[in-house]
């Protein structure tokens, strides 16, 4: 494998095709149906709250942004017809793979949040924009920004539980060190996304463009991020009393890197087995790849590090069912293009299935996002040409 064409396409954020990496086809093991499919789609994000799934598009159509949300309440059978959130508004929106518009549930209420474009902004970033929804997603409003600073912000990630809703970003009010970095900033809401808290900084010194994931469990709101010096995710959390306590490095890799590589993690929580599932990528030259982990304390320590496929593996994400047995998905650079691939454990991570191939040789499939039904698995990714609008395919994975 030519590690250093890996290298310089994490530089770029993979935004080229490529078949200088090559990569041998997965195994198919998993029987999938699809549910879904969508056009026009420039940004994802999905939750799973309360036996309904929840859908975020961002989309280009006839040339302007706008937001669409919808949802099932049949395990992904049928949908609702999607609403337009942004209909009437030119929002001019910065949305792409890896910054996706991002939302949270409580109940009836639901927030959006995404990146707005602004020309002479670098890399025409702008301020967070906010929307919020009081009646299960039928009707939306414009709130105020949760961010504090008016500066560009990025990178979001939000969830909530009974009591509150949680949100993070990367934004650059202050510079630390050198190199292309970023700050984690923090801000909550009591009121289902009206008001917020004043932002709090978690880390003063991140990765600049990574993609972050955030979860509650209980009463803390855990995030994992792509931290600096060395490039390794750092998994960190929120108490009760909002206090921040870092937990550890998932992958503790030592990834010496400057550039920006648009790669971030995910995690799970299984509460059954009392245990946390994580996928992380690295580009360190020796260790290249996705990798799995595990934790059963809480995130003190980790499994030792499982790469998932080959070392042509990128963005990643899983999911855990109530009975124990998870999912990972992935995306990876192969001689036609980049693939989506998935495989499944039924011991707790102990042990994983062959990896199966799901999207169409000869495109581009990527960042792949998985949830946790009632039975089975939901699987979404977008796929297209680079830098242009996508299709989205949504699978079912028994």
């Amino acid at each position: 494998m030519n590690k250093l064409r890996l290298l310089a396409l994490l530089c770029l954020g993979f935004s080229l095709n490529t078949s200088a990496v090559l990569s041998e086809q997965a195994k198919s093991e998993i029987p999938v149906t699809p549910v879904y499919s969508s056009e026009n789609v420039l940004s994802v994000d999905i939750k799973y709250v309360d036996d309904t799934i929840h859908l975020l598009l961002g989309k280009k159509v006839a040339g302007a942004d706008s937001l669409w949300y919808q949802f099932s309440a049949d395990q992904g059978h049928t949908w609702s017809d999607a609403v337009n959130i942004t209909k009437g508004r030119d929002i001019e929106a910065r949305m792409s793979r890896g910054n996706d518009a991002r939302l949270a549930v409580q109940g009836e209420h639901i927030v959006a949040v995404w990146m707005s474009r602004k020309e002479d902004g670098r890399h025409n970033a702008g301020p967070m924009v906010a929307m919020a929804s009081n009646d299960n997603g039928k009707t939306w409003q414009n709130i105020a920004s949760p961010a504090d600073w008016k500066g560009a912000h990025g990178f979001f990630a939000m969830d909530a539980n009974a009591d509150e809703m949680s949100l993070v970003w990367l934004d650059s009010r202050t510079k630390i060190g050198d190199g292309a970095t970023q700050g984690l900033r923090y801000a909550k809401s009591l009121d289902g996304g009206q008001t917020w808290s004043e932002n709090q900084t978690l880390d003063e010194r991140t990765c600049a463009c990574c993609w972050n994931t955030a979860q509650y469990h209980g009463d803390d709101f855990y995030v994992l991020y792509r931290d600096k010096d060395p490039s390794d995710m750092t998994l960190g959390r929120v108490d009760s009393q909002q206090q921040w306590q870092i937990s550890s490095t998932v992958g503790a890799f030592n990834w010496d890197f400057q550039g920006c590589p648009h790669i971030g993690g995910s995690i799970a929580f299984d509460s059954t087995n009392e245990l946390i599932h994580s996928t992380v990528g690295t580009g360190h030259p020796e260790k290249t790849g996705t990798y799995y982990l595990s934790s059963n304390d809480m995130g003190k320590t980790w499994s030792s590090a499982t790469r998932l496929g080959e070392e042509t593996a990128v963005h990643s994400d899983l999911a855990v069912s109530a009975n124990g047995d998870v999912i990972a998905v992935w995306d990876m650079i192969t001689e036609s293009g980049f693939q989506i691939v998935t495989a499944q454990s039924d011991n707790q991570g102990q042990s994983w299935s062959a990896p199966m191939t799901l999207s169409s040789q000869g495109i581009r499939a990527s960042h792949p996002r998985t949830v946790a039904l009632k039975s089975g698995f939901l699987v979404l990714w977008t796929e297209g040409e680079a830098k242009k609008t996508s299709i989205l395919r949504v699978v079912k994975a028994n």
